[in-house]
């Protein structure tokens, strides 16, 4: 049995074998040590040495047998057979596959135990390589930052969904809740996607905190009416009038509508271009629309010009949003009273209780339907948004 085990033989080397006969070989030990093949050979007269020597072989293993008998339990031997079963048509052994996966275990685990603090680092370096909004930037680096605090220390592999649920709980609002935890998705969707961190497959950030019933009735509150757009549109000044226009009657962003030319216009055939280079996110939200009549009613004053932005002498949101406020004011809204975004939400929300049609809303004003959906969906009865 030892020797079928140790698969341990002498021969008489081929007397055609001139390489090793020419040399005064004629006896060969040959054996198979953890699927290695080992050749010793003797000259001539060395046949007992040869024996010694395949006898010395045999203790050893012996000796081995010994020390590990207590290792090599009847399950274990069972499953090293159907694991060189398996594995000898490929031509490797059990050794082999433990060398690889012993290196590929300990390649893992160095990952699992990548610092939370790097994989932050790394994120925003991507987020600002790819070109994204300062603001943006600058709000990822604050809610992260106030993750990066929570988890000190933590490898990024052992945050659960459960941590990260309690750790957006302790901001209050809802509305304070679902922003910081869309940040921490964000960077998660982007560390399973991200090949550095091949071991996370599953962003672990749970589904965002329910919007109350009273929450979505403030959303709806937060529409214009079609009296109040008219009244922001006669007192604003002619210079805010065509950008007001081109967010509450054509649904562009505040941030696309700072980058407006009037050449952008096309009176004669009643459209607006909005290519990529002023479109949020570029070529895939790049559309042109039609000008409705609510919008030329307003900006037939404007029709002769051709040049120039729609806006001068504003070159930054913060400028504008301060301009903003005092037309607000004017138009009889006191400070601190006026809907967030409500010019583009008024507009996404009548086209869409208007017209039913989700894919041309969200065509028309540049966002997914999902979006439309999730947002705007019933905001605002079609009676009410046919005024606007």
């Amino acid at each position: 049995m030892g020797e079928r085990a140790l698969h341990v033989a002498v021969r008489e080397i081929d007397p055609q074998n001139k390489q090793r006969t020419s040399r005064g070989y004629r006896w060969l030990v040959e054996s198979r040590i953890n699927g290695k093949r080992i050749r010793k050979y003797f000259k001539r007269g060395e046949k007992s040495e040869a024996v010694r020597y395949r006898e010395e072989l045999f203790r050893q293993a012996n000796e081995v047998r010994k020390q590990d008998r207590q290792l090599i339990a009847g399950n274990l031997l069972h499953e090293a057979v159907t694991a060189h079963r398996a594995l000898s048509p490929l031509g490797k052994t059990i050794t082999d596959a433990v060398t690889f996966y012993s290196e590929h275990l300990i390649a893992s685990n160095k990952k699992s135990k990548a610092p939370l603090t790097d994989a932050i680092g790394k994120f925003l370096d991507a987020k600002e390589a790819k070109g994204i909004k300062r603001d943006t930037i600058k709000r990822y680096r604050e809610t992260l930052n106030r993750f990066q605090k929570a988890f000190e220390g933590r490898a990024l592999a052992s945050i659960t969904g459960k941590e990260i649920e309690r750790w957006w709980q302790t901001f209050g609002s809802v509305a304070n809740q679902r922003a910081n935890r869309t940040d921490v998705n964000v960077f998660f969707n982007w560390v399973v996607k991200s090949t550095r961190y091949s071991h996370l497959t599953i962003n672990p950030v749970p589904a965002p905190p329910e919007i109350s019933r009273r929450v979505q009735l403030t959303k709806k509150r937060s529409l214009l009416s079609a009296n109040q757009v008219e009244q922001l549109l006669n007192t604003c000044g002619t210079d805010l009038v065509p950008i007001i226009v081109a967010q509450v009657f054509l649904g562009i962003r505040p941030e696309e509508s700072l980058r407006l030319h009037w050449e952008h216009f096309d009176f004669e055939a009643r459209e607006l271009t909005i290519p990529p280079e002023i479109a949020k996110g570029g070529e895939k939200h790049a559309r042109i629309n039609q000008i409705p009549p609510n919008a030329m009613a307003w900006l037939i004053p404007y029709t002769s010009l051709t040049e120039g932005k729609i806006l001068e002498g504003i070159y930054s949101k913060s400028a504008f949003d301060k301009r903003m406020r005092a037309a607000r004011t004017s138009a009889g809204w006191p400070p601190g009273t006026w809907p967030q975004n409500a010019l583009r939400k008024t507009f996404i929300s009548c086209h869409f209780a208007c017209y039913s049609n989700a894919p041309l809303t969200a065509a028309i004003a540049g966002t997914s339907e999902s979006v439309i959906f999730s947002n705007y969906r019933s905001m605002i009865k079609k009676t009410e948004a046919s005024k606007l």
